[in-house]
């Protein structure tokens, strides 16, 4: 009986655990007067991570002291968060004092403490350069898309949505900013609505070494729903066949840049093998503004 109750008991303490895994961050308010002026400093409680929850505290400590001073005396620091997921949260704090306001954007990976920017999750290439430009050093995180502003302690006027960057996205943690929505062959016949900038992984068994491959066609919007790479897994303890070819998951990414329907046609095939697909399904894909 006292075994029962101890299984149920820790039953019970992982229980909350797991329901607040993926919670947003919670950012709390602190009001102090600081070189004259009124500073409103945000302060993050409750990360999974104390000892990186403290070094982000300390890191918008720095940055509302730093503002405090730009406000001066009878001024005034505010802030707004601009994102919050549950390891990533972006803060731009403003100055003020009379007609003049003085900007600085915060990024911080709670996984770190340490502030994140574009590099983080998105490949600088001729494509990012392309639509941010070269300088991306004051940038501000936001949960559409992210925000530059042309010099230091200046307005984060020029807006670039996350559907725009999504042909450079570094796909290892892109989970952690962006929405990822998983597929399998049990989409076949079926359809999906994603936001513009999401991000699609389909899951799907295959055997490379075969010489099969799974061939995408896309019907829609030109350059809407675009391709991001893909990975293939196999599990340590999967057995290999007499040829010594083994079987895993290949996940292929789609990123959703365009509002249309789109749809998708997979066929698993060898691509010189005028014979046709072993395998064929497709699916749809609406992409909402």
């Amino acid at each position: 009986m006292k075994h029962i109750a101890s299984l149920l008991l820790s039953a019970l303490l992982l229980i909350p655990g797991l329901a607040l895994a993926d919670q947003p961050t919670t950012v709390l308010t602190e009001v102090r007067n600081t070189k004259g002026a009124t500073v409103h400093v945000p302060y993050i409680d409750g990360a999974n991570d104390e000892t990186m929850e403290k070094a982000a505290n300390q890191l918008l400590n720095d940055v509302a002291e730093e503002m405090a001073g730009k406000a001066g005396r009878g001024g005034t620091v505010s802030y707004e968060v601009t994102l919050d997921r549950p390891s990533l949260v972006s803060v731009l704090l403003t100055a003020k004092n009379g007609g003049s306001a003085y900007h600085k954007a915060v990024n911080i990976d709670l996984t770190s403490g340490k502030e994140f920017g574009l590099d983080g999750f998105f490949f600088d290439n001729d494509k990012r350069k392309g639509i941010v430009g070269a300088k991306t050093e004051n940038v501000l995180f936001t949960e559409d898309g992210v925000r530059v502003a042309d010099h230091k302690g200046g307005s984060y006027d020029h807006f670039y949505s996350y559907g725009q960057l999504v042909p450079c996205v570094r796909i290892g943690d892109i989970g952690r900013l962006l929405r990822v929505w998983k597929l399998t062959e049990n989409a076949a016949g079926k359809s999906i609505t994603v936001q513009k900038g999401d991000l699609l992984a389909i899951k799907l068994s295959a055997n490379p070494t075969t010489g099969m491959q799974w061939i995408r066609t896309i019907d829609g919007p030109a350059d809407g729903l675009v391709g991001n790479g893909e990975s293939f897994v196999i599990p340590r303890d999967t057995p290999r066949d007499s040829s010594g070819a083994s079987s895993g998951t290949l996940i292929q990414f789609l990123g959703a840049m365009t509002p249309g329907t789109y749809t998708v046609r997979m066929s698993y095939q060898k691509p010189w093998d005028k014979m046709g697909s072993i395998r064929q399904f497709l699916y749809t894909v609406v992409v909402k503004e």
